[in-house]
């Protein structure tokens, strides 16, 4: 403490070295704060696990290894890729809950619910993604963005989901639907033949999520 000319008593100005200490600490701790509240909430999935289940062959090695690859980058969660020989296997493994994620496209749906076949793909869409949620427990994601010709009728493509993964993994429809309106038909034909030509899914898969900035 001092005096002033006036006889009242004033507080020690701090010098250099204080002011320099407390302004390092004033930005430290807007550094903690600002990295509690900004950090992305798909890091709550890191740790955790995500079994994929898809038939064994081009097409599902491509969109499996997409899915897988952009999950992992986007959230660190661990992906596992299962391949089955068969629908019925693939099916069984997710009602066994086996499997949390797989692929599905509305014409065999339609076939699996017993319903007549659609020719409007986007009617056929929103009438498996009501049924699947009430019926299997399972939610359709958004298509995919390419169409197949699957005997003929147009038919969407997109990830399904056990209901109760989503419990444990919140930004997950989030995170898989950067892929929606991303696969052309052009690009779709381009991955399988890449894949069927010898190409590593999982090179092939990498390379097209970068060059759509999705990693």
């Amino acid at each position: 403490m001092f005096y002033n000319n006036k006889g009242g008593r004033e507080g020690r100005t701090p010098d250099a070295k204080e002011a320099t200490n407390m302004k390092k600490a004033i930005v430290t701790a807007v550094i903690m704060i600002a990295a509690v509240f900004l950090a992305p909430a798909a890091d709550a999935c890191v740790g955790k696990v995500l079994n994929v289940g898809v038939l064994n062959s081009p097409e599902g090695q491509v969109l499996s290894e997409l899915l897988s690859t952009l999950i992992t980058e986007r959230t660190g969660t661990t992906v596992t890729i299962q391949f089955f020989r068969n629908d019925q296997e693939l099916d069984e493994a997710m009602k066994k809950e086996k499997v949390d994620i797989s692929f599905e496209n509305t014409v065999r749906a339609l076939r699996v619910l017993n319903r007549p076949a659609e020719q409007d793909a986007k009617k056929a869409y929103e009438v498996v993604k009501a049924a699947y949620e009430k019926e299997r427990g399972m939610v359709w994601l958004r298509p995919f963005g390419f169409l197949n010709g699957n005997g003929g009728a147009p038919s969407y493509t997109a990830a399904l989901l056990r209901s109760a993964v989503l419990t444990n993994f919140p930004a997950l429809p989030r995170v898989i639907n950067k892929l929606c309106s991303s696969i052309s038909d052009e690009a779709y034909t381009r991955l399988v033949k890449s894949v069927e030509s010898g190409e590593k899914p999982k090179k092939v898969a990498r390379d097209f999520l970068k060059a759509k900035r999705l990693i």
